[in-house]
């Protein structure tokens, strides 16, 4: 039986070797409980077994979502391998001591943006001009060396853990897309094939 995450992972690196603009993000699309949609672009920051992890923000909209249970699926479009997968489940909140150890490896740009989120403006907030954001960045860089910057609170992050994947392969010759979807129940994968 094919297992979907080792296909994720193949396609990933695949998409990483070709230096494919999508391989180290991700689509995450969430219902909110009166049904309102939101999609947004974030980093995949990692896959382990049937787990992929996103760090956030506590003031995003989208961690309120999260921790309230909103539904949500996760999409992945590599454009060079031509595959995308769909990817539904249960949220679980990552350990803080998993959090604040590779919050260390974030680009400084993010620290100062997690620092913008914490002093300044929550995420997703209104602002008058870009020039208020830039400002407050050179004001925090002035105060903070990067190296010596410690995670605020506020930063968390997501397992998404998928029970249910969907593969649609658009490598055919034939233009009869191949698409399959898995299941997963007590540890075991299995899978059917879709209409395309």
């Amino acid at each position: 039986m094919m297992n979907p995450i080792d296909v994720i992972k193949q396609t990933r690196n695949e998409a990483r070797n070709v230096l494919d603009a999508n391989a180290d993000v991700c689509f995450l699309a969430l219902a909110s409980p009166n049904g309102e949609a939101s999609v947004r672009t974030l980093v995949l920051r990692d896959i382990i077994e049937n787990r992929f992890s996103l760090f956030i923000n506590q003031s995003s909209p989208k961690w309120q979502l999260l921790s309230e249970g909103a539904s949500y699926q996760l999409l992945l479009w590599y454009p060079s391998q031509q595959r995308q997968f769909r990817i539904s489940g249960r949220s679980e909140p990552i350990d803080s001591a998993a959090v604040r150890t590779n919050w260390q490896r974030r680009p400084s740009g993010s620290k100062y943006l997690d620092y913008v989120y914490n002093e300044f403006a929550a995420q997703s907030s209104a602002l008058d001009s870009r020039e208020q954001l830039t400002s407050e960045i050179e004001r925090l860089k002035s105060l903070h060396k990067p190296d010596d910057m410690t995670p605020p609170d506020q930063v968390t992050g997501v397992e998404l853990i998928a029970n249910e994947i969907e593969l649609l392969d658009l490598n055919s010759d034939d233009r009869i897309h191949d698409r399959l979807r898995f299941s997963l129940s007590a540890g075991v994968w299995s899978s059917k094939p879709l209409v395309p």
